[in-house]
């Protein structure tokens, strides 16, 4: 991912925020040393599952995209402490 491409993304994510699927809590993108990532925190991972079944493409993956790249998605269970 080039710099600009992690820009134009993080400029895709922020003007998508109004219309993100129900149950993402947040959206962050790192950038460092020309690899990017995006994780979507969501409320919980059934809500994610289902979401993920009617979806024809992901939002994720379909601004990716826009952006020509294409996600390796993975997924990973997050613990808040405190």
């Amino acid at each position: 991912m080039t710099r600009e491409q992690a820009e134009e993304l993080a400029r895709w994510i922020d003007e998508g925020r109004p219309t993100r699927p129900e149950g993402v809590l947040t959206a962050l993108l790192e950038y460092r040393d020309g690899r990017g990532r995006w994780l979507a925190v969501w409320r919980d991972r059934e809500t994610r599952d289902r979401y993920l079944a009617e979806a024809s493409v992901p939002r994720g993956t379909e601004l990716m995209r826009k952006v020509g790249l294409e996600p390796e998605i993975r997924t990973f269970d997050v613990y808040a402490l405190g």
